[in-house]
């Protein structure tokens, strides 16, 4: 999905000395510790790590949901440390899908009522909604499915929804946590090479937590969080074989 040679890429992300903490005087426990990163547009990027390592609150302080404590973080040409709250959840709202574990499906809209709300929060016109909502729906391969509510799904189902609302607004940053988390094995990695395929083909970066070694080789690179620092930043075979300066 990208090249292992950062100086032929376009930065897209940058993160510098981001510092997060919680509590405050003896009781304070700093969960990032100067955390400086750099990812290129259009990178696959795992986050590995034990429970308590740092994973999920970089996640959000990536989208903007918590705010660091010290240090940058930027996306494109924007700098969100230095955005108020209603700004950064504009921000998130256009430029960021997420995938969750549990799928966050709202259970009293159907698949397509469900895939339609980015667009909608995004005041996309109802019938060029429609159109994408669709072909997102026809991408992962559950538009006969559209009227369906998430009760009626299978997990896999469900997690196919969840992606195609996550990435149906074209957002430039896609955030996974623990997306196949749920999931048997098998499905688990046909959703990760679905997620993948189609963030690989319209050029999304995506940064996904997970606990599984196999899950992060499938990525272009892999960071790895142990009590709040980065203590392993490596490429994988995948962006080795597509690399091309």
């Amino acid at each position: 999905m990208t090249n292992d040679n950062q100086s032929c890429t376009e930065q897209f992300l940058a993160l510098d000395k981001v510092v997060k903490q919680y509590g405050s005087g003896q009781s304070v426990q700093k969960v990032l510790r100067s955390v400086s990163l750099g990812v290129s547009r259009g990178e696959c990027v795992a986050l590995l790590g034990h429970s308590g390592s740092g994973k999920s609150t970089l996640l959000n302080i990536i989208s903007g949901i918590d705010r660091a404590d010290q240090g940058e973080v930027r996306i494109g040409s924007e700098n969100i440390t230095q955005m108020s709250e209603t700004q950064r959840t504009l921000f998130r709202r256009k430029h960021i899908g997420f995938i969750y574990q549990s799928f966050n499906l709202i259970q009293t809209l159907s698949a397509l009522e469900n895939v339609l709300l980015p667009l909608q929060l995004n005041s996309v016109d109802n019938e060029e909604a429609l159109s994408l909502a669709h072909a997102m729906l026809d991408r992962v391969g559950l538009l006969p499915r559209a009227e369906a509510f998430p009760d009626q799904l299978s997990g896999g189902e469900q997690q196919r929804i969840a992606i195609a609302r996550a990435m149906v607004h074209s957002p430039s940053l896609v955030l996974a946590d623990e997306h196949t988390g749920n999931l048997d094995a098998d499905t688990g990695r046909r959703m990760l090479d679905l997620s993948n395929e189609i963030a690989a083909a319209i050029g999304q970066t995506i940064i996904m937590v997970t606990h599984s070694h196999i899950i992060a080789d499938s990525a272009d690179r892999v960071l790895e969080l142990s009590d709040g620092e980065i203590i392993r930043d490596s490429y994988t075979n995948n962006a080795q074989t597509g690399a091309s300066s």
